[in-house]
């Protein structure tokens, strides 16, 4: 039976140095790969987008108000929609603490007419509050009339639209998103109002 010849005591101390410079070797390159931070920092939010777009948003709700309150017929279209900027509302909050989700729906004054809540000064873009005369507007649901709304509505959602994606493009990486799904939506929502006024 032939026995087979041991390795030289050579070889074998050789083998742990070897087997060192691999692992050192394999330590060096998951180093390289690793080097990178596991999480990057995250920028703040940008406070004054957010109040801005949080004003854009409230305008709406106002408008929404004033446009259901003059025109019941509408109520079954204009609430949903309207419950959409209330829901970008209360995001833009969660995103931005700093945000408040004050709706803006009409409040009785001291002397029994209804008034709507200020809406806060908004950045550029922000589409225009609640026209003067509309909290008091006498109920009209004439077609003429309610083709009127709906199409100052749409006006009101592509300036809404126009000034989401504005913002969007120069914020922060953390508000952007949300931004470009609240332009989109607005967008969405032009469309469905102009329809409705021209149908």
């Amino acid at each position: 039976m032939r026995r087979v010849a041991a390795p030289s005591r050579r070889a074998v101390l050789a083998l742990p140095a070897t087997g060192l410079a691999a692992a050192g070797l394999g330590t060096l390159a998951a180093g390289c790969s690793t080097k990178l931070p596991t999480s990057a920092v995250e920028p703040p939010v940008d406070l004054a987008a957010a109040q801005a777009a949080a004003g854009t948003e409230r305008a709406l709700l106002a408008r929404y108000d004033a446009a259901i309150a003059s025109h019941p017929a509408l109520t079954g279209l204009l609430a949903g929609l309207r419950a959409h900027h209330a829901q970008h509302l209360a995001a833009l909050a969660a995103l931005v603490p700093g945000v408040s989700t004050a709706d803006p729906t009409t409040t009785p004054s001291a002397g029994g007419s209804s008034t709507p809540a200020a809406s806060p000064a908004g950045g550029a873009g922000t589409p225009t509050g609640t026209p003067p005369g509309t909290a008091t507007a006498p109920v009209d649901d004439s077609t003429a009339a309610r083709a009127s709304a709906l199409a100052a509505l749409a006006a009101a959602e592509r300036g809404a639209a126009g000034a989401h994606r504005a913002t969007c493009l120069s914020t922060t990486t953390r508000l952007a998103p949300l931004l470009a799904s609240l332009y989109a939506a607005e967008s969405c929502h032009a469309d469905l109002l102009a329809l409705g006024a021209t149908g």
